[in-house]
């Protein structure tokens, strides 16, 4: 995914949830909480990569998908 947005110069902040405790525990924390994780949890999924936009969780499934949820998110838009 990181790839796709570098691409498309989509400015984004990348955040390695493998890099720390306090990052892990707050993906975890959401992804414990939010409903758009919770067919992730019933197949034992983890539920990466996710594109945050506003605060809203976005899972990804493939570089196909992020291209079209750039387009859907009209995060080309916000570039200068």
């Amino acid at each position: 995914m990181k790839e796709v947005l570098s691409q498309k110069n989509v400015k984004f902040a990348y955040v390695d949830i493998t890099s720390g405790m306090g990052k892990l525990k707050q993906f975890i924390g959401l992804r414990d909480t939010h409903p758009v994780y919770d067919e992730m949890k019933k197949l034992g999924r983890v539920g990466l990569p996710t594109l945050f936009v506003d605060d809203t969780p976005h899972l990804v499934d493939g570089p196909e998908h992020a291209e079209r949820l750039i387009e859907e998110l009209h995060l080309l838009d916000e570039v200068e």
